[in-house]
Order: structure tokens, then sequence, then C-alpha cells
């Protein structure tokens, strides 16, 4: 197996609040990963630790067994791509126009080519009907097919999301993870930060599981997702078992007042 990622001994620091200590982990070429935790407990940090938008304190990270602040961001950025999970447009602008804007680490050495693969990206995703909209016309769902779409245009190796399915009903959740499967599948390596167990356990091949800053876990979904880590963790009753239509994991909560009357 490739490894992309190895972090050895991460630490950081906002002034003298300690948000992530001693992570250590791999991750390897074609992994689904899920980061998930309890609010707090550093998955954000973590992310754009590894988009290079924050430096760790201490330890270090290697991109390919190179140390990632070695790494010049013009090069990083034609490998990896990252989605925050707000995106605050400050002018409007048109679909079409809005994913060129994801072969700037590119252009200049295919400019003549961008128009192409953008229409290809527009097919694969099923959105050229939108290239002359624009991005203020969009649902939340579409803008958010858009905003993979780009990192598509990008054509990353490595992809890095934070919560790229806040705010959607279940249809749009589904209809993005979906895609998200079918881009891993295709040998991308997906690294992304999820509130919902049951996503994570449905889709993601790896799950670290964070608590505290700390990694409480590392492992497939099996491993990671049991009843008790969640309840340690969360601080809550769940009931773990698996769906016999898909052979997943599921999670349920049980709310307190219920425990009450059982």
């Amino acid at each position: 197996m490739v490894e992309i990622y190895r972090i050895e001994n991460l630490s950081f620091n906002y002034g003298k609040n300690e948000v992530l200590k001693n992570i250590n982990v791999s991750i390897y070429k074609g992994e689904f990963v899920g980061i998930v935790g309890p609010n707090g407990s550093g998955k954000t940090t973590l992310l754009k630790i590894l988009s290079k938008i924050l430096q760790a304190n201490k330890g270090k990270i290697y991109y390919k067994g190179k140390e990632l602040k070695k790494i010049k961001n013009i090069e990083y950025a034609r490998e990896v791509g990252y989605l925050p999970s707000e995106i605050e447009l400050t002018f409007d602008i048109k679909v079409k126009d809005f994913l060129i804007l994801g072969r700037y680490p590119f252009i200049g050495r295919f400019k003549r080519e961008t128009e192409d693969f953008i229409y290809k990206i527009g097919e694969i995703f099923n959105i050229k009907d939108f290239f002359e909209k624009k991005m203020s016309q969009l649902s939340e769902g579409e803008k958010q097919r858009i905003y993979i779409a780009q990192l598509m245009v990008q054509n990353p190796e490595t992809i890095l999301l934070d919560e790229p399915t806040s705010h959607l009903d279940i249809g749009y959740q589904f209809g993005i993870m979906d895609i998200l499967k079918k881009i891993n599948d295709n040998g991308k390596t997906i690294i992304c930060i999820l509130h919902d167990l049951n996503l994570s356990a449905c889709y993601c091949s790896k799950i670290i599981f964070l608590n505290k800053g700390e990694i409480y876990k590392v492992g497939s979904p099996e491993e990671v997702l049991t009843y008790e880590n969640i309840e340690a963790v969360y601080n809550t009753k769940v009931l773990v078992y698996k769906n016999p239509f898909t052979n997943k994991i599921n999670v349920f909560g049980i709310p307190s007042y219920l425990l009450k009357k059982i």
C-alpha cells in the first residue's frame, strides 16, 4: 500500500489552548477516511493542517514521503483539493466560470485544454444545465455538487472535505456521498469530516475517531463505531447493529427521557 500521509506526534495550540495532542496516524492511497468525533475534538483543525492552512506547533506530516512544510503550495494544490465546511462567495459568478477557477494551479500550462476539461466534468456530475446560471440561483445541495465538481476540475489525487453533507436533506446527503464514493472507487484518496456516524459507517473504509484533541481509535467502521466507544466519547446511550440490507453499521441514539421508562 502506498502511504499518502504519515502524521507523527502532531500537536497544535491556539494560544494556550491545546487543540490537538500527539496525533499519530497513516493514510494510504485509495482509502476513504472519515474523521469523526464530538464538537471541539479537533477535526477541522486537523484537516486545515493537512490542507496547509494551518501549521502544526509540534510533530511532522509527510505527504508521499516528503515533509509537508517543504512542499511548495502551488505544487501541493495540483495534487490535493480542499473543501471547507462553509464557502462565502463575495461576488456572484456563473457556474462555468466558478469551475474554471479550479484550474488555477494549471492554467498557465494547460489553458487550451481547460474548456474541454470543464465540459467533461460537467457531464460526469450532470451539471451542464447549470453552467449559465449564477451561483446565487442554486440550492444548497446544488451548490455542494458544484463545489465538489470544482475540486475534480483541479483533478487532485487527494481530496479533503469538511462536512460536505452539512445543511443538506437526506436525499442530497446520499447524493453527495454517492458522488464521493464513485470518485474514491476511481482511485482518489478521500479524507472527510462527518458528523453523521451512519454515513461514516456506510461509505468510509477507515475511521479516525477523535476525542478532546486526541485519537481515541483508528480502524474500520466495525472496529471503531462500537456502542462502547460511542457511549464513552459522546456520553450518550446508543444501539449499534448491522443493517440487514447494506450489512453496514447503523447507530441509533436513545433519548435520555426514554431510558427512564425502561
